[in-house]
């Protein structure tokens, strides 16, 4: 006897089609699934409290690593900065967010690290009091100095003064170390030291808490009225490893972009990412506002950036803060 079959079984001409498109969508979508899936996933990290980890956030948020070939892992955020750098050392990052100088260092004394690009200048660091405390570098003499010693901006500022005025900070006065970047800026709100080092926004942090605080040396201010030009702070510093495996103009065109969407889209990427960065809104429009905030982006392998930070770490060097100057190995390609 034949076989038959009851058509209500059988699936529908419109269920075939859909069974259809639908295996040929995932067919079209799988590639790239498995793409997205293969990224390199590049470990970064930077300093907290403090605007830097902005960067890793729009990067992530716009797609911006996807975009250039590789996924960024979740920001590690330090609230030391001795760990933050312990761990690049270690190789337990691939990418740091911090001053040049102290990468500098450690590539000087043979880890493999070098500067890829530069996100903001010095105008944002500088030396912080009351208008009832001291009022030029002169006054600092015998004071109390709040500053996070192992900070590239403690070390910047110490030896452009010095540079500049012929005094050593910590020969003149009594300097406290901070843990992190608002440290200092609190102990000089609490009447606990004379002065702070310190950079933005938590310089305007302070300014809000307490009203009768200024800024009595500019680091950025002083480095370009002798020198010139805008001097780069914080940059994007990444392991040997990630040059040598083809990253760095990946990486280089994912901050490029970040940096130009945070410059134009500043006030909305601040009320976006204020909680991140662990400083409100208003603090970030008016460091922003105040001219102190600059976003300048610089790839390592610009001369004009390699001639301007090797001035720099002339400077340092002639102060005896690096042990010679910025070689151009120090500079990812």
């Amino acid at each position: 006897m034949a076989k038959t079959t009851d058509r209500n079984s059988l699936p529908s001409r419109r269920a075939l089609m859909g069974a259809a498109l639908s295996a040929g969508a995932w067919a079209a979508l799988s590639p790239s699934v498995l793409r997205a899936q293969d990224l390199p996933t590049i470990r970064c990290a930077t300093a907290t409290p403090g605007f830097t980890t902005v960067f890793y956030d729009v990067i992530r948020d716009r797609k911006l690593d996807e975009k250039n070939g590789f996924k960024l892992d979740d920001p590690v955020l330090n609230a030391s900065i001795g760990t933050l750098f312990n761990d690049f050392v270690a190789g337990s990052s691939d990418v740091i967010v911090a001053s040049w100088d102290p990468v500098l260092t450690r590539y000087q004394a043979g880890v493999p690290c070098q500067l890829l690009c530069t996100l903001m200048t010095a105008d944002m660091i500088g030396i912080v009091a009351t208008k009832a405390g001291p009022q030029s570098i002169a006054a600092l003499k015998g004071k109390i100095i709040a500053a996070p010693q192992q900070s590239g901006v403690y070390r910047m500022t110490r030896a452009i003064i010095k540079e500049l005025t012929g005094e050593d900070i910590e020969t003149v006065a009594q300097v406290q170390n901070a843990d992190n970047p608002a440290q200092g800026v609190t102990l000089v709100i609490a009447d606990r030291a004379d002065a702070a080092v310190a950079w933005e926004p938590m310089i305007s942090s302070g300014m809000q808490k307490r009203k009768d605080i200024d800024v009595i040396f500019s680091a950025g201010k002083s480095f370009r009225e002798k020198i010139g030009a805008d001097l780069p702070y914080f940059c994007v510093n990444v392991r040997k490893e990630m040059v040598a495996a083809g990253m760095a103009p990946k990486l280089n065109a994912a901050f490029a972009e970040c940096v130009k969407i945070a410059d134009t889209e500043f006030d909305a990427i601040a009320v976006k990412y204020a909680a991140r960065t662990k400083i409100d809104v208003d603090t970030l429009k008016i460091a922003r506002e105040s001219g102190r905030f600059k976003l300048q982006y610089g790839a390592a392998n610009d001369p004009k950036v390699q001639a301007t930070l090797t001035t720099a770490s002339e400077m340092l060097a002639r102060q005896g803060v690096l042990p010679r100057k910025a070689d151009p190995g120090f500079f990812a390609a």
